[in-house]
């Protein structure tokens, strides 16, 4: 009974395992690493076309302190912000350079725009946080996960270049009581995504990924091949045979 149990049991843990895992790999952390920072001086010469916007923040570049100071900005104003704290709102938009639609079975399939499922937004979503500015005022913010890990850590995070950006109509609903609850507008949001990027970057990501999975299932299989008969007899499973 044991041994058949065992034999079900440890496959679905192990498939739950590598999903988790394929999920929560953030590559663009690492394949972004080496990119420099971006200052004023450069967004300036650059002109009022040209968009920033998920770069890596020079020193030079204006920090945003407070909701009122945020609300000012002009859509087109690039900015950063350095959040005292950064709640999960549990609300996630589709990732603003996904398309929303895949060809399954020869079926189109349309992604909702906005969800509250955390396991359905493990693809394509992005989560909104409440961010915390400086002087105690709050604000919506889209911005990288691992990011919004660190400053739950207490870590010291300047968010990459940012813009005031609209909230996806679908979402606003769903942001409307914890909205409320920390006086944060529900119209607008600090965006510091670099949509170009990531939409050029998806099938490496995706690679990425892909060889982390299958790296740990090579190691597992490894390891059971030196250990299974041990740990067989510890369960005092008798090997096939």
């Amino acid at each position: 009974m044991l041994s058949k149990f065992l034999n079900y049991f440890i496959p679905f843990v192990l498939l739950l395992f590598l999903l988790i895992v394929f999920f929560q790999v953030r590559p663009a952390g690492f394949l972004r690493r080496d990119e420099v920072t971006v200052t004023q001086v450069e967004i300036e010469a650059a002109g009022a076309g040209s968009s920033f916007t998920g770069k890596k923040a020079g020193a030079d570049i204006p920090r945003v302190a407070g909701a009122e100071d945020f609300m000012a900005q002009y859509p087109f104003s690039q900015f950063t912000v350095e959040p005292v704290a950064a709640t999960p709102t549990g609300v996630y938009e589709l990732a603003r350079w996904e398309s929303g639609r895949a060809v399954v079975n020869h079926r189109t399939r349309i992604y909702p725009q906005a969800t509250t499922n955390a396991l359905w937004a493990m693809t394509m979503y992005n989560q909104y946080y409440i961010i915390e500015f400086p002087d105690g005022t709050h604000a919506l913010a889209l911005f990288d996960r691992g990011l919004a890990a660190d400053i739950a850590r207490g870590e010291q995070v300047t968010l990459p270049i940012s813009v005031r950006s609209g909230v996806n109509t679908y979402a606003k609903p769903y942001l409307a009581d914890i909205c409320a609850e920390y006086g944060a507008d529900t119209d607008n949001v600090v965006y510091s995504f670099d949509d170009e990027w990531y939409k050029e970057h998806k099938g490496q990501i995706l690679l990425i990924r892909l060889g982390v999975v299958f790296g740990i299932i090579v190691a597992a299989a490894v390891l059971w091949a030196f250990l299974g008969d041990h740990v067989k007899r510890l369960l005092r499973i008798s090997p096939k045979g």
